[in-house]
C-alpha cells in the first residue's frame, strides 16, 4: 500500500472520529438543554400557574404528565384542577409543588400524585436514610399537615416489555412500593392505587408510547379507574396482594414469555354486538388482537345489535355484512390475506329471539361473505358467560332457550357453514364464582376480560386457521 493510501486512510479516520464526537457532543448539549431550560421553563410555568389559578385539585406526576388530560377532573370528578406539565423528579420537587399549592390561597381539597419508586430512589442515591428523611419531610409532612385534603396516590407503571428487560430491578421496585405503602395507607386521607399489576396494561404495547411510559389513551383510562375507586392497592398480607399479583405476572413474562403470531399481513374484520362494539381503543378485544399480533384490525361492530335479521336495515348481522359489502371498503388492504371475526348471541337471547331465528341470521351473514370474500377465513366466536338472566338460565322466549342453546347453535352454524368455531365459555371459563373478576357489570366483560378474551381468539386463530411463526 503506498504511503499517500494510507494518510488518506488516517485522514479519513480522524475525520470520522471528529464527526462522531461532535455529535456525540451535540445528542449530549441537546439533553442538558432540555433539562436546563425545557422542563425548568414547565416547572416556572406550573408554580405560576399554582399561585395565580383557581383551584381545588393539583395533579403531578413523576412521568408522562402531559400524557393525563386536566379536563377530567372538572368533566368527571366536578372540581377544577391544575395539572403540572413538568416531570416530577425527586420528593423535594414534590415538596416544592404542594408548598406553592397550599400556600395559594385556594381551598385545596385534592391532591393526586404518581409517583415512580425507582426515580425516587435513584434521586436519592441508592441511599436508605436519605430516601427515608426524604419521604418524610418531603411528603408524609403535607399529608399530616392537610388531613382534610384527600391525597391520591398512583405508583408507576412499567410496561412487561421494560421488565423483561430490566428484571433486576423487580426486586427493589416491590420493596420500595412497600416502604411507600405501609406509612401512606395507614393515612386516613390517602388512597393508593397500584396500576402496575394489570395485565391488560402492561401487556399490551399499544398502551404505550415508551416502555416506561403510557400514552395518551391508556393514561386516560387508567386515571377514569383510578378517579371511579377501581385499581387500589392491596397490601402484602391481603388475599389479593397487588405486588404479589404484579411479580406472578412479571415473574412468568421474564421466565416464560407470551408469544403470539406475527399477522401483520392480514386484515381482521369484526362483528358482532357491544361486547366488540362498545370499546374502540387498545383494550377492545378487536384492540388487543391487533397489538399482539400486529394484524390490521377493523370494528364494524354495533352496540345492541343481534344476529337475527327483521328488517333489511336493521343493525342485525346480515344488514351489517351488506351495509360493509355496500361501502367503500378502501380501509381493507387488498395485498393482505382477510379474516372476519363474528360474535352474536346475547341480544338474541335478551330480545327472546328463537335459536332458530339466530341461526338464520348467522348463516346469512356468514355466506355473504364467503361470496364476496371466498378465500377469507371466517371464526365464529360464541357469547361469554354472563350473571344477567339468572347466569343465562332464564327463559326468555316460548321455547324455554337459555343462553347456551345459543352456543350450541353457533356451533352447528359454523359446522354446516364450514367456517372455525371458538367456544368462548371452555376457553375462558368464566362461572358464577369468578366472573365478577371478568365483568364491569353482569353482561360486558371489563378491561382483563377483554385482554382475555381477545387472547383466546388469538389462540384459536392460531391453532384452527393460521400456521405462522410468533414473535
Amino acid at each position: 500500500m503506498s504511503s499517500n493510501t494510507k494518510k488518506k486512510i488516517k485522514s479519513w479516520k480522524l475525520f470520522s472520529g471528529i464527526v462522531i464526537v461532535v455529535l456525540l457532543l451535540a445528542v449530549t448539549a441537546a439533553g442538558i438543554l432540555y433539562v436546563k431550560i425545557y422542563e425548568p421553563g414547565k416547572r416556572s410555568a406550573d408554580l405560576g400557574r399554582l399561585q395565580q389559578e383557581s383551584y381545588q385539585g393539583v395533579f403531578c406526576s413523576m412521568y408522562a404528565p402531559e400524557a393525563f388530560p386536566e379536563d377530567i377532573y372538572s368533566t368527571y370528578m366536578g372540581y377544577d384542577a391544575v395539572s403540572c406539565s413538568h416531570r416530577l423528579t425527586s420528593f423535594s420537587d414534590i415538596s416544592d409543588y404542594l408548598k406553592t399549592a397550599f400556600s395559594s390561597g385556594n381551598e385545596v381539597t385534592h391532591v393526586l400524585l404518581i409517583l415512580d419508586p425507582l426515580l425516587l430512589w435513584n434521586s436519592n442515591f441508592h441511599n436508605n436514610s436519605r430516601f427515608y428523611a426524604s419521604f418524610d419531610e418531603y411528603l408524609l409532612a403535607y399529608v399530616d399537615s392537610y388531613s382534610g385534603v384527600e391525597f391520591t396516590i398512583v405508583f408507576s407503571c412499567p410496561s412487561l416489555k421494560y421488565w423483561q428487560a430490566h428484571s433486576s430491578d423487580t426486586e427493589t421496585y416491590k420493596n420500595l412500593v412497600q416502604v411507600l405503602a405501609a406509612p401512606l395507607s395507614v393515612r386516613e386521607n390517602v388512597s393508593l392505587f397500584f396500576p402496575g399489576g394489570e395485565e391488560w396494561l402492561i401487556s399490551n404495547p399499544d398502551a404505550y408510547d415508551t416502555p416506561l411510559e403510557l400514552n395518551a389513551v391508556a393514561a386516560r383510562s387508567v386515571m377514569l379507574l383510578v378517579l371511579s375507586g377501581t385499581l387500589q392497592y392491596h397490601g402484602i398480607d391481603a388475599d389479593n396482594s397487588s405486588l404479589t399479583q404484579f411479580d406472578t405476572l412479571v415473574q412468568a413474562a421474564i421466565n416464560a414469555p407470551a408469544s403470539y403470531s406475527d399477522l401483520s399481513d392480514y386484515d381482521i374484520v369484526f362483528f358482532g354486538d357491544s361486547v366488540f362494539g362498545n370499546y374502540q381503543d387498545f383494550a377492545s378485544i378487536p384492540g388487543v388482537i391487533g397489538a399482539l399480533t400486529k394484524a390490521s384490525v377493523h370494528n364494524r361492530a354495533i352496540g345492541g345489535s343481534s344476529a337475527t335479521q327483521l328488517t333489511p336495515d336493521d343493525k342485525s348481522f346480515p344488514s351489517a355484512v351488506q351495509r360493509f359489502l355496500s361501502e367503500d371498503t378502501a380501509e381493507i388492504s387488498g395485498e393482505k390475506k382477510l379474516c372476519f371475526v363474528i360474535n352474536y348471541g346475547l341480544n338474541d337471547y335478551f330480545t327472546g329471539y328463537t335459536v332458530e331465528q339466530y341461526r338464520d341470521g348467522l348463516q346469512a351473514g356468514v355466506q355473504s361473505l364467503q361470496d364476496a370474500y371466498p378465500d377469507a377465513e371466517i371464526l365464529i366466536a360464541s357469547s361469554n358467560f354472563i350473571t344477567a338472566f339468572d347466569n343465562g338460565t332464564a327463559f326468555n322466549n316460548d321455547l324455554d332457550e337459555i343462553l347456551n342453546d345459543y352456543v350450541t347453535g353457533a356451533e352447528e352454524t359454523a359446522a354446516a357453514m364450514n367456517v372455525f368455531f371458538l367456544n368462548t365459555n371452555e376457553a375462558l371459563q368464566w362461572n358464577p364464582q369468578n366472573a365478577t373478576c371478568y365483568l364491569v357489570d353482569a353482561v360486558h366483560p371489563n378491561e382483563e376480560g377483554r385482554f382475555l378474551f381477545g387472547t383466546a381468539i388469538i389462540k384459536a386463530l392460531e391453532e384452527d386457521i393460521f400456521s405462522y411463526p410468533v414473535h
